[in-house]
């Protein structure tokens, strides 16, 4: 028998373009194939929710319609603030701790299993609300139930970036959070190896590494070189602003003059004059199969502390998971530490050197030289395998199995 798996997420809209979908949705539907029974716990903040209401967007209609079809039970809570502001926090355990125990008839809804349960959440919040619901659990006799702790960045350096002076009074007790959570999850995982090194030196604690998902290959994928080669289009995926300069991305296509830059993001004034094309997740495997590269630029300049440390060691693009699976090269920032090192180890890409803000290529690149883009699309196609979310499924299949091991042979250990 395999595990229930219920996933959990809080304070994000579940959007058929977001990555709830891609990285939520889909990944219950590659659970679900290999034989587990999945349910979604979703907090969805009430402003985002009145929001969609005016606006008449249907996403979150789309989206329980999927799960039905699926099977895959999806049951959401309105909560009155944002879970992942500031303004959120002395309300924060409360919440949590009302959401948990509204997840718990979730869990007692369904069959019962002597596999165990896995609780696996994304994101902080989530996360708190796993542990409370697994306390809450093992209270309730379901004493093989994990809580599962998909981190997927350092949440800490992020707050200052977003909200400013307030985000950046609330680090300390961000960090200090973290470690709570990290301490009390029975498994915790981050897409980001020099995150990981820095926070066993700081606490002592081990985070298993696992890789964001990208996509799926499909029997008798390939990719068609001569095609890409011909075409000669060099990408940018997702939104600009926060984490990724638009000057700096321009900049970066100017170094690749012969490439016809093809982005699949919306329409903005800041990429006046370059095909921009806003894609569906279904639609976005035939855009990555037709790109020579993909660009992540990061920022232009990177000053103060909390924006070195996020970029570099706080940054591993979705987008960046998403072009490898389909075995596209990557040009990237050297900024980007976790990247760079990645690209760099496996010759699956460029590294740009950015100094002051202008980015300059390795001297005596071939850049129109079809032998190096096929040998770094090969680079690419290869290590690009352990981003299929087949893959990425059985990192983590592989970890709730040892930890729901453990549990069985410690029925009685104390949460913290």
């Amino acid at each position: 028998m395999t595990p229930h798996i219920l996933l959990i997420t809080a304070g994000e809209w579940p959007a058929q373009k977001g990555l709830l979908f891609t990285q939520v949705y889909e990944t219950a539907c590659a659970l679900q194939a290999k034989g587990h029974s999945v349910s979604w716990f979703a907090s969805i903040p009430l402003l985002s929710y009145l929001k969609r209401l005016v606006l008449r967007d249907k996403d979150l209609e789309a989206i329980e319609a999927a799960c039905r079809a699926r099977g895959i039970a999806f049951t959401r809570a309105i909560v009155p603030v944002t879970l992942g502001s500031p303004f959120s926090m002395p309300f924060r355990r409360w919440w949590h701790s009302r959401l948990a125990h509204r997840a718990l008839n979730l869990l007692r809804a369904q069959p019962a299993t002597t596999a165990g349960t896995v609780l696996h959440a994304r994101s902080y919040y989530a996360a708190e609300i796993g542990v409370l619901l697994r306390n809450l659990a093992h209270t309730d006799g379901r004493l093989a139930t994990i809580a599962s702790f998909d981190m997927r960045s350092f949440l800490g350096p992020e707050s200052p970036m977003a909200h400013g002076v307030l985000g950046t009074a609330v680090y300390g007790f961000l960090k200090s959070m973290e470690y709570d959570l990290v301490k009390s999850s029975d498994l915790s995982f981050l897409p980001i190896n020099v995150g990981r090194r820095q926070y066993r030196e700081e606490t002592g604690l081990d985070i298993r590494y696992a890789p964001i998902q990208g996509m799926e290959r499909e029997d008798g994928w390939f990719v068609d070189f001569d095609h890409r080669w011909s075409a000669q289009r060099i990408g940018y995926s997702g939104s600009i602003g926060q984490w990724h300069d638009p000057a700096l991305l321009r900049t970066i296509f100017e170094l690749f003059p012969a490439f016809t830059p093809q982005l699949a993001s919306q329409k903005i004034d800041a990429f006046e004059g370059l095909d921009c094309t806003l894609y569906k997740p279904s639609e976005l495997a035939s855009y990555y199969d037709g790109l020579l590269a993909l660009v992540i630029p990061g920022l232009a300049v990177v000053d103060g502390y909390y924006r070195t440390l996020q970029m570099r060691c706080n940054l591993f693009s979705t987008k960046a998971a998403e072009a490898l699976s389909r075995g596209v090269p990557l040009v990237v920032s050297s900024e980007l530490q976790e990247l760079a090192d990645f690209v760099r180890a496996h010759d699956c890409g460029i590294v740009v050197d950015v100094q002051k803000g202008r980015p300059t290529l390795p001297r005596g690149l071939e850049i129109n030289d079809s032998n190096l883009w096929r040998r770094l699309s090969e680079g690419a196609t290869l290590v690009g395998a352990r981003f299929t979310r087949q893959a990425v499924v059985e990192v983590y299949e592989q970890a709730w199995a040892s930890a729901l091991e453990r549990r069985r042979a410690s029925p009685s250990a104390a949460e913290n």
